[in-house]
């Protein structure tokens, strides 16, 4: 087995808190990154001082820094994507993309590494997150196609297929649809675990998240009757019909201000074909 080049990107904002745990487990690992591009996005807390002070350590890191006065599309891609030209990852076999508030194990980059090597058709994988919920940590488990926006590894040649990364909401389904429609399977793994110090959507709050999904499942183009069966299933979760309320609106807010969608018409039809052929008990992608 060959585990070969990869780069490494992670946009941080305000993460002093997490940061350093942070690169203290891109440090330790058992396969390092030829580049890791370690980016202050504008931070006002001591940020920057982390990542400056890490690229004095350790000559791999390149240390990137953005005023924050600036316009700002939602979540870090963007940020990744600006500091991710194709000249920069064409010689690289993986490119690595985490949040900056990841702890993980010496060889958990290594362990991923090893799944492209067993598949090739494996185009982006993650590992399984364990996340603070109720004070407690948690093993998050969702379907086995879903990665994990926090900690993805994509193949060169997936990543060159799906064109990079989508800015704004949503990008982390987008990806993995792309990458579906490109012929290459996704998966997270259940024996890979990592530790993401900070329950996704929490900075929204719960009641904000729940619009916030509607409103992202309406960008990517959700098929509405499949958005509608999505909607139905929070009644199991709290805040139960609140939570089902909200997502509605946000989906169907998407049409009433008839806001944008992906701009990818195909792959928003791809996407409703899948949904309906699961929604009737055909076989789909995500299954």
């Amino acid at each position: 087995m060959t585990l070969r080049r990869y780069i490494a990107i992670t946009p941080a904002r305000d993460e002093e808190e997490f940061l350093p745990a942070m690169i203290a487990s891109m440090v330790s690992q058992t396969v390092l990154p030829a580049r890791w591009i370690l980016i202050d996005d504008g931070s006002k807390d001591r940020t920057a001082e982390i990542v400056d002070e890490a690229a004095r350590r350790y000559p791999w890191i390149e240390p990137k820094h953005l005023q924050p006065e600036r316009a700002r599309l939602p979540g870090g891609e963007s940020v990744i994507m600006r500091f991710l030209p194709r000249e920069v990852w064409q010689d690289a076999d993986f490119i690595v993309r985490f949040d900056s508030d990841m702890k993980f194990e010496r060889d958990y980059i290594e362990r991923l590494l090893a799944e492209f090597e067993r598949d090739p058709k494996l185009g982006i994988a993650s590992g399984t997150l364990i996340e603070p919920f109720n004070g407690e940590w948690k093993l998050s488990v969702l379907p086995s196609y879903h990665t994990r926006g926090p900690s993805k590894v994509y193949s060169r040649r997936c990543f060159e297929a799906i064109g990079g990364l989508e800015p704004g909401v949503g990008w982390d389904s987008i990806d993995e649809a792309k990458a579906m429609m490109h012929g290459f399977r996704t998966q997270s793994f259940r024996d890979i675990v990592a530790y993401h110090c900070r329950l996704n959507g929490s900075a929204l709050g719960m009641l904000r998240s729940r619009f916030s999904q509607g409103r992202t499942c309406y960008y990517i183009g959700y098929s509405p009757i499949f958005a509608s069966a999505r909607a139905f299933g929070f009644f199991h979760h709290r805040p139960y019909l609140v939570g089902t309320a909200l997502f509605l609106a946000g989906f169907w807010s998407g049409y009433a201000y008839r806001l944008p969608q992906v701009a990818d018409r195909a792959l928003i039809k791809w996407i409703r074909r899948q949904q309906m052929r699961r929604l009737t008990f055909r076989q789909s992608v995500w299954q």
